[in-house]
């Protein structure tokens, strides 16, 4: 039996504020001594995934912008695009504006002062998260906050016309309903399947609502605990939910997983 873990970063690898993983760093290196791939999952751009993946000297696939696009892994990377372009996206915002009632703020707009303001990134890191390809990140300059059951209005508003809106840890995201992070990690497990026979279990990990298509599409869903406290809802059955909050989950988790002899296992 093969084993796959998909993990979401922000907030589940990467500390909320500090964005550090240190204490991701044992989780990972019990996935590396039993031969585990560990296949990160992102709305992060592709610099600043690729930073991360070479950083943590993997050798895995990776996905950026929830989906939009797979990096696989090689001695030339190829990258393989779900998501519609950007351009088409700027295109289309009229949409979510007219759906939504009130302009947005697009973080592709902000001067880097305000995004290091608004992430607690560093000026050189904030200038990555422009770098968009399949997803515009935004936020309401009113201050107000997209609700649950709004967010679901706004997207039966959107999806006939093939975009969506996603909540991430900081930002909404505007983007095709094509870039999808489950459609994505679908891939990624076909890919291992065809390499490796079709005894593959899954585990997923996130902390946030875009990361529900992820944790749907794997066999043991992980909800990481959010430094307010709180655990995103998912439905699903079997899901542990972490006691630790950020990456210190992502390690507990893995701990529970591979060395506490997890039934689903």
């Amino acid at each position: 039996m093969m084993h796959l873990v998909f993990t979401d970063v922000d907030g589940t690898l990467l500390d909320h504020d500090t964005y550090r993983y240190d204490a991701a760093l044992e989780g990972i290196s019990i996935l590396h001594e039993k031969g585990i791939p560990l296949i990160l999952v992102s709305s992060k751009t592709l610099p600043e995934m690729s930073i991360l993946h070479h950083e943590l000297a993997l050798s895995t696939p990776y996905i950026f912008e929830n989906g939009g696009g797979i990096v696989w892994s090689g001695e030339n990377d190829f990258v393989e695009r779900s998501g519609r372009d950007v351009s088409e996206l700027k295109e289309r915002l009229p949409l979510l504006v007219e759906a939504l009632g009130e302009d947005v703020e697009l973080v592709t707009d902000m001067d880097i002062d305000r995004i290091v303001q608004s992430t607690g990134l560093s000026p050189e890191r904030a200038r990555l998260v422009r770098q968009r390809r399949f997803s515009l990140p935004f936020i309401l300059p009113s201050g107000r906050k997209i609700g649950g059951a709004e967010l679901e209005d706004l997207n039966r508003h959107l999806q006939p016309a093939g975009y969506t809106v996603t909540k991430g840890g900081r930002f909404f995201h505007f983007l095709s309903i094509d870039a999808d992070k489950g459609g994505a990690v679908k891939k990624v497990i076909e890919y291992y399947r065809k390499k490796c026979g079709d005894a593959v279990k899954m585990i997923g990990i996130g902390d946030s609502e875009n990361d529900l298509p992820m944790l749907e599409a794997v066999d043991l869903p992980v909800v990481v605990k959010r430094r307010e406290g709180s655990h995103i809802r998912t439905g699903l059955p079997n899901v542990y939910e972490t006691k630790e909050v950020g990456p210190s989950g992502f390690t507990e988790a893995i701990k529970f997983i591979f060395k506490g002899n997890h039934p689903a296992i």
